[in-house]
């Protein structure tokens, strides 16, 4: 099916076609095609504090789509992208002129952004997905316009809206726990593409007919079927070949994935199991008594029953209380119920009924906490006493001790202080831990996810005065896969993290995987959200980014990184970890004074522990990246996209050269390293212009051209002396190039500064010359040396007094 070049989904022809089938008003059409002109254009979860959002690459429409929750809005992208009703759907559509009532009873009319337009054979919809919790929340809010109607959501304004313009609006909410559901769905999408060789349909072929007599663990198929795998199991639950519990079991569970004939067995099964598991997940509700009642109440309760018995046995006289309590304890045990339950006190519901606070101690405690603590206008709890105090004088009273104002401070969340006080990385950092009931899953596929993070190196190398290289400090660059940990491939460059790293990690990647990854993960760095890196993924990678400082979802590759450091870099001579911990340290022992250690000694262990080192590390399992791989391996295969080694992927991974630059028809054209030429490229520059410069992200002495469609590389000056050259050192020359032009520049500037200096002092030591230097007058005894006016000149002199015109 044909997509829309400009907006992705559905052509213009074929969006008309559905119109006409499903009889939609004009001004039906109007408002649907103003909304996706404007579908997009909203920035989503740009400043969320938990959201990891996702520009998820849409098979379905052709193009990119940014949804602002992984665990929300991307398991109902995945639903659509595998559901064969759906023809194409838009994200965050534009509704305008929404028309809300507020509590005042005024109405509010405004623009509202709807998290999906949804195009099916039979209708067009409006969805908009919220979690349970976030709906739970709104609903006990006064005035909410939520409204749940038999397990039904749904959002008045919304809906009133999608009525007038003939369309249905409909809420989603993702099952809970949604980790399983996820985990399935992304692997359904990644593998529901593929292309079966002959043996593999025949193999899907035979399991489809047994599952159509009877449900069949995956188990079972593979011991019946010959050639069936795990992999052929999720293609046919991608195509709706199959169906199987999708939210309660994981795929990878071969054990206990059951594969269904048809949709609404496997449904009816699904929702039995994810009940089963709600239930067993929920808090418990206990009303026992003695399960619940205080260790002071518990132990009284022991006494009392103690000398009940004592009563009884005649070693104590009985009183009528405890007369009382013993016809309570035996009606107790008649009725089923324990003792000891019955002797229970309830000395941990006394105490104060009401505050002894003054209201107005009440109001200063609300007051200080809302708009000096919340706020981050006051940052320790010492301070918040003394503006307490000054706003109990303020009210007319006088303080009250401190007890209840911390009381109420610590029942305060942390994260709103932290985050007025520190920003998105103090509130992580005092941020609670997620509920493991409401975190993703990894993938279950062998290079479906790539974990990509950099770190300074931490160790100065020792300088090199051959190639001007001083001590410094490398960053690298480092991808894992989300699957089994394994080191995929990484990157070291030098300076400041820069696009060109992540050109040089992919084509590590490719060499030595011979694919692409479905999904990459990353922080929101300035890198990471290059337009470079959107065009290299469009149409085959989906880009997730972790929230603003949030390193925990990106901590497979954080502890790649921690590993390295800590194991390679850190053990070298010129370490900065003593810089690291400041006046701590004696100077003498500071990296700079250290770095004795060869760039080219560092990167071979670096090389060494990545790739050899850190894959044989087992973690808590027991099981080593190199294992985990192998069994993902058979079991799924390769995951990715395959990747061929050829011009198209080294253009792919070239940088295009922003700077301005010079293209000249007889020389080539002209970057900040200098002239780079070929005949080819001169030939090609006599009748059309140059479109597009990219510098290859590898090779120095390379940069590719497009002219007229059509892509020449240019060769540089140094190319033939740097062909030797292994690639570690053309990798050197090339991210070490930008620093000696940087100080290249600074000595130039110092050179001509100098020069300006001389010329300015040599200009002021220079003499007056004679010609412009004041000529004396004459004294009046000084004799003038006036000779006879010529006759010619005389005859034309006229005296000023006679003249006509004076």
């Amino acid at each position: 099916m044909s997509t829309d070049p400009k907006f992705g989904g559905l052509t213009f022809e074929d969006r008309h076609l559905l119109y006409t089938r499903i009889k939609a008003s004009e001004l039906s059409i109007r408002q649907l095609e103003n909304m996706i002109a404007g579908s997009g254009t909203k920035t989503v979860g740009k400043a969320a504090l938990r959201n990891v959002r996702v520009r998820h690459n849409s098979i379905k429409n052709g193009s990119a789509r940014t949804v602002e929750s992984h665990t929300c809005e991307l398991v109902f992208a995945y639903e659509l992208e595998l559901d064969p009703e759906v023809l194409g759907y838009y994200v965050q559509v534009p509704c305008r002129r929404v028309q809300r009532t507020t509590a005042s009873g005024r109405n509010h009319i405004s623009t509202a952004h709807v998290d999906f337009l949804v195009f099916r054979r039979d209708h067009v919809e409006l969805v908009e997905c919220k979690p349970l919790s976030w709906l739970e929340s709104q609903l006990a809010l006064p005035d909410s316009l939520w409204v749940k109607q038999d397990a039904v959501w749904t959002y008045s304004p919304y809906a009133q809206w999608a009525q007038q313009h003939g369309l249905v609006f409909r809420v989603w909410v993702p099952p809970t726990p949604t980790g399983v559901y996820l985990q399935n769905l992304e692997a359904c999408y990644a593998i529901a593409g593929d292309a079966l060789q002959q043996h593999e349909t025949t193999a899907v072929s035979k399991a489809a007919g047994l599952i159509a007599k009877r449900p069949l663990l995956l188990d079972s198929l593979f011991a019946e079927v010959p050639g069936f795998t795990p992999r052929l199991a999720l293609w046919m639950l991608g195509r709706s070949a199959a169906f199987g519990p999708w939210q309660s079991t994981p795929a990878a569970r071969t054990d206990r994935f059951h594969l269904y004939g048809t949709k609404e067995q496997a449904k009816e099964a699904d929702e039995l199991l994810l009940g089963a598991i709600v239930k067993a997940q929920s808090q418990p509700a206990v009303d026992d008594p003695l399960l619940v009642a205080s260790a002071t109440d518990l132990q009284r309760a022991h006494q009392r029953l103690s000398r009940l018995a004592l009563i009884e046995a005649g070693s104590l006289p009985a009183t009528r209380r405890m007369g009382a309590l013993q016809r309570h304890v035996r009606k107790a045990v008649a009725e089923g119920r324990s003792a000891l339950s019955a002797c229970l006190t309830k000395y941990a519901f006394s105490g104060n009924r009401a505050s002894r606070l003054l209201p107005e101690h009440e109001q200063a405690i609300e007051t200080v906490i809302a708009l000096h603590w919340n706020t981050g206008r006051v940052h320790r709890p010492k301070d918040l006493l003394y503006v307490f105090e000054e706003e109990c004088l303020r009210l007319g009273v006088e303080p009250c001790g401190r007890g209840r104002l911390d009381a109420r401070r610590r029942s305060e969340s942390p994260t709103r202080h932290a985050l007025s006080t520190g920003g998105f990385r103090a509130y992580h950092a005092t941020r609670t831990r997620t509920d493991p009931r409401h975190r993703s899953l990894p993938p279950i596929g062998y290079g479906h996810t790539l974990h990509v993070d950099s770190s300074d190196l931490d160790v100065r190398c020792a300088p090199n005065l051959i190639h001007c290289f001083p001590a410094s400090k490398a960053k690298f660059y480092i991808g894992i896969d989300g699957a089994t940990g394994y080191p995929m491939a990484h990157a070291l460059v030098f300076g400041s993290a820069r696009t060109d790293a992540l050109a040089l990690l992919m084509r590590e990647y490719v060499k030595r995987q011979g694919f692409l990854p479905k999904l990459i993960h990353l922080d929101r760095g300035p890198e990471n959200t290059s337009r470079w890196l959107q065009d290299f993924c469009h149409g085959e990678i989906s880009l997730r980014f972790s929230p603003t400082a949030g390193s925990a979802w990106n901590g497979i590759a954080e502890n790649a990184i921690k590993q390295v450091n800590e194991q390679v870099a850190q053990r070298f001579p010129g370490s900065t970890r003593p810089d690291q911990m400041g006046r701590k340290v004696d100077g003498r022992f500071k990296s700079r004074n250290n770095a004795r250690t060869d760039f080219v000694r560092v990167h071979e262990e670096f090389l060494k522990f990545v790739y050899h080192d850190l894959p044989m590390t087992p973690g808590p399992d027991d099981a080593t990246p190199a294992e985990k791989r192998v069994e993902a391996l058979a079991a799924y295969g390769a995951v990715g996209t395959p990747c061929e080694w050829d011009d198209g992927f080294l253009i792919r991974t070239a940088i295009k050269v922003e700077t301005k630059k010079r293209i000249d028809r007889q020389r080539g054209v002209r970057t900040a390293d200098g002239w780079f030429t070929s005949d080819e490229l001169l030939r090609a520059l006599r009748t059309e212009n140059a479109s597009e410069v990219r510098s290859d992200c590898c090779d120095p002495s390379v940069i590719y051209v497009k002219v007229h469609g059509n892509w020449f590389k240019a060769f540089h000056n140094r190319l033939q002396s740097d062909a030797l050259l292994s690639d570690q050192e053309q990798l050197f020359h090339l991210l070490w190039a930008p620093t000696l032009r940087s100080q290249s520049a600074k000595r130039k500037k110092e050179v001509a500064r100098s020069r300006h200096s001389r010329r300015v002092q040599a200009q002021a030591a220079r003499p007056a010359t004679e010609h412009l230097a004041p000529e004396a007058m004459p004294s009046s005894n000084e004799i003038l040396d006036i000779g006879p006016v010529p006759p010619a000149i005389a005859q034309d002199i006229v005296p000023f007094d006679e003249r006509e015109d004076y």
